[in-house]
């Protein structure tokens, strides 16, 4: 920055690194009568941390994490949806997994539970995936992969989507 510089605040802004914290990571919002994805990574297997080489070392599987947030109305109401899961090999442009496509609703049945002191409802779910040739060396190692994921009630009345950050197989 040269002198006289303004930070993002309008303060006159120090020269050399950054000092302050990053900035917090506060829950999604949604209306009370809306959903929306709100997370899809990769892990190892019985892990929750994202990680971009989720079967390493030496792993024959790791988990796919998909959170969710609903608001009050909708969380317990009971609504069908659609979640479909597909994966994207970025290497090869193909698809290395059929979609996953699951018939829930918004109940305690399929993970939904009051978050907090509320409005919302949270949901997390996690999915084993199978790695093909069962671990490392097999025919996706190297392979650059993502997964979409879309929420979608029926009629259409909500509809989410979102993707995880690329990730790698060894």
């Amino acid at each position: 920055m040269t002198p006289g510089a303004r930070d993002h605040n309008g303060d006159i802004a120090a020269l050399g690194p950054a000092t302050s914290p990053p900035p917090e990571r506060r829950p999604t919002a949604v209306n009370a009568n809306d959903a929306t994805l709100t997370e899809l990574a990769t892990a190892q297997s019985g892990s929750m941390v994202a990680d971009n080489t989720p079967n390493a070392p030496a792993g024959g599987s790791f988990d796919l994490v998909v959170g969710a947030v609903a608001g009050g109305a909708l969380g317990s109401s009971g609504a069908p949806y659609t979640l479909t899961i597909s994966a994207i090999d970025l290497t090869a442009v193909s698809q290395p997994w059929p979609p996953q496509t699951l018939h829930q609703a918004f109940d305690t049945a399929s993970g939904w539970q009051l978050g907090g002191t509320g409005p919302d409802y949270h949901c997390t779910q996690t999915f084993p995936i199978a790695v093909p040739g069962d671990g490392p060396g097999g025919p996706l190692a190297g392979h650059v992969l993502q997964f979409v994921a879309s929420l979608v009630s029926h009629g259409a009345q909500i509809a989410s989507i979102t993707h995880s950050h690329p990730f790698v197989l060894v």
